[in-house]
């Protein structure tokens, strides 16, 4: 197999070098006038290729004094026309939530429609409208004392994101329910008119059953006491909208400009589905530090020296966007414990996010897990 071919996909799906000539010639036949080629930033859950345009002009090697075929040039100063990814069927996208992404985030999301491509079997291609942007992961600072020029991109990459996350608040928000059948103060899991009767999704339908999992299960005290402190108070998520949060916002998802660092897209909405606002918001932490895993025995997430400066922006910027969320930080942040507690207290086995994380074969989880809700204490 090529060398520049992501193996791990294909070896991950039991596919050998057949299928991945099968699935490239596929799209290259989708697209004849356009040049396929892999692209440079992969993810776990799928084979993505640049879809890019010809140019218009095509020059014959004999005008140019050499051979006699036509060469046709790709057009390098003209954007990607699209993305096409090739996804296993544990790891579809869901077209109608890829919709709804549009409709909350904007252009901040890519347009999505399925490929009918002859490909193996339990394969199926999609095509994804291109957002420009280079991934967080290749300009992210991996030092913990920021540079002048550095902190200031940083601060407006953290500002960018408050205004990215406050899109959400008034697109999904929940309707207001004016007639109960239960008191305001009725058990949350007890309540069918509430906010979490609203989240159906592979996460959101089950939240008080994974919190109250982890509550019993999870490696240690500390961590377990902090899930049944959550659980008792889930009752003020009533006060938050229901919206359609990104499932998987971490650095390599986060497009941006090469410049300026504002947020340019985000990709990856395999994951997304309804929840309680801030519940994505395990991602700000991504902003404020990095993952240091040079000891694999004891990797350190490491915040930046900055970070609680970057942090009261963030809010400071979410409160301009968002007015009517002033007052709410406190039941926001408990959506964003949630998230925290869901997205890194169970293994992502595959896909199967069942498996509670333990000390021995998820040490980075359980960093993230402590660090992040450590920052309640400040």
């Amino acid at each position: 197999m090529s060398p520049n071919i992501s193996t791990g996909f294909w070896t991950r799906n039991e596919l050998d070098e057949r299928d991945v000539r099968r699935c490239i010639g596929a799209v290259k036949d989708q697209y004849p006038i356009h040049v396929v080629e892999e692209l440079e930033d992969q993810g776990y859950c799928s084979y993505t290729l640049l879809i890019s345009p010809l140019s218009d002009a095509s020059e014959t090697a004999q005008e140019r004094g050499k051979t006699g075929s036509t060469i046709k040039k790709r057009a390098h100063d003209l954007p990607c026309s699209y993305i096409v990814q090739i996804r296993p069927e544990q790891h579809l996208l869901d077209i109608e939530i890829a919709r709804t992404a549009i409709e909350t985030y904007g252009s901040l999301a890519p347009a999505v429609r399925t490929l009918d491509l002859l490909l193996p079997p339990r394969l199926q291609a999609f095509e994804l409208s291109y957002l420009e942007g280079v991934p967080y992961t290749r300009r992210q600072s991996r030092t913990p004392q920021l540079d002048p020029s550095t902190w200031q991109k940083q601060a407006a990459l953290v500002q960018s994101f408050a205004a990215v996350i406050a899109r959400s608040w008034d697109v999904h928000a929940r309707t207001a329910y004016s007639s109960r059948s239960y008191r305001a103060d009725s058990p949350i899991q007890d309540n069918p008119d509430c906010l979490l009767s609203l989240c159906r999704g592979r996460v959101g339908s089950q939240i008080f059953r994974k919190l109250h999992y982890l509550s019993q299960n999870l490696p240690d005290a500390s961590l377990r006491q902090k899930t049944k402190h959550l659980l008792s108070r889930l009752q003020a998520l009533e006060d938050l909208p229901a919206i359609l949060n990104h499932g998987d916002l971490i650095p390599s998802n986060i497009l941006i400009d090469e410049e300026t660092w504002q947020i340019k897209g985000l990709v990856d909405w395999a994951e997304a589905e309804v929840l309680p606002f801030g519940t994505c918001l395990y991602g700000l932490e991504h902003l404020l530090g990095y993952f240091d895993a040079s000891d694999v025995a004891k990797p350190r997430f490491v915040y930046y020296g900055g970070a609680p400066r970057l942090r009261e922006m963030f809010w400071t910027r979410l409160e301009e966007e968002v007015p009517e969320s002033r007052g709410l930080k406190e039941k926001i942040m408990l959506a964003r414990d949630v998230g925290v507690l869901l997205w890194f207290g169970y293994a992502w086995d595959e896909g199967a996010i069942d498996r509670v994380v333990n000390n021995e074969d998820d040490r980075e989880e359980l960093e993230c897990l402590r660090k992040f809700l450590d920052i309640r204490k400040d």
